[in-house]
């Protein structure tokens, strides 16, 4: 029996109304002898205490512990080595596999780590993404949020059937918090379309995407050369290449005193 296979039923506590097994006042003892690491001669006094009823179960319990203890008890790294790959199965046989192992002159050849039991620390910073990857994963779905404005600006204009497009380049985007439950992001983006029989061509649009207690509303207006509408949530965050259509009241545009929300990275990120 190994020690992980003794449950807690098996294992009689004593509560408050229960004493423990009563011990004999005699006890033998055995004297070990071993090598200390200065290499000189030390002794190990170990007592073993003997129950009253050796026909009791708990105290069965507590001798198959006892011997478990010593069988696996260890001083010889080697040993250890080899009677924990053979899942402890012959401690006589490991020791004289350890012995044959020295009596060989063999190198000792530690297994290497797995990468699986790395540090925490070095675990961590493998895992988590490097800015490099964080800012191509928000151009991704950044990308992929205006196209979502656009197709839904396009769902009831007849001009846009047949016509092939796709995104072309997500030039500015700028995300302003008005409240905890009220938020809204800009977008120039220019779209790539092509009709039947026609060439490729790209347009550029603004959109909004607000989100307000967790529901989103879309915006999409398409730019022109001379759009460049106000907006203090982009200015005051220094998007000043942002355009916004002019005479459009359909986009948020912030307060004089809407900051940024963000929290930058250093310059050598």
């Amino acid at each position: 029996m190994v020690a992980g296979e003794v449950s807690s039923m098996e294992f009689k506590a004593c509560t408050l109304h229960q004493s423990p097994p009563t011990l004999n006042s005699t006890h033998r003892s055995k004297e070990c002898a071993y090598d200390t690491a200065e290499g000189k001669t030390g002794s190990e006094i170990v007592e073993e205490e003997k129950l009253t009823d050796e026909s009791d179960p708990w105290a069965q319990e507590y001798h198959e512990i006892l011997k478990y203890l010593a069988e696996h008890r260890y001083t010889d790294v080697v040993e250890a080595m080899i009677a924990a790959s053979h899942g402890f199965s012959n401690p006589a046989q490991h020791k004289l596999d350890a012995q044959a192992f020295w009596s060989s002159g063999e190198e000792l050849k530690f297994p290497e780590v797995s990468k699986s039991f790395a540090s925490p620390t070095e675990n961590s910073v493998q895992g988590e993404p490097s800015s490099k990857e964080i800012i191509e994963n928000a151009k991704k779905w950044m990308g992929e949020e205006v196209m979502v404005d656009f197709k839904k600006y396009i769902k009831w204009l007849d001009q846009f059937k047949d016509v092939e497009y796709g995104l072309d380049e997500l030039q500015h985007q700028c995300f302003s918090v008005e409240s905890y439950d009220h938020t809204f992001h800009h977008f120039n983006f220019t779209v790539k379309m092509k009709k039947p029989d026609g060439d490729w061509s790209s347009t550029p649009y603004f959109a909004q995407v607000k989100e307000i207690y967790g529901r989103k509303y879309y915006t999409c207006y398409k730019l022109s050369s001379y759009d460049d509408g106000h907006c203090y949530a982009c200015i005051n965050q220094g998007m000043h290449a942002l355009k916004h259509p002019i005479g459009e009241f359909g986009y948020d545009s912030g307060y004089p005193d809407t900051g940024s929300p963000f929290i930058y990275l250093s310059d050598d990120e």
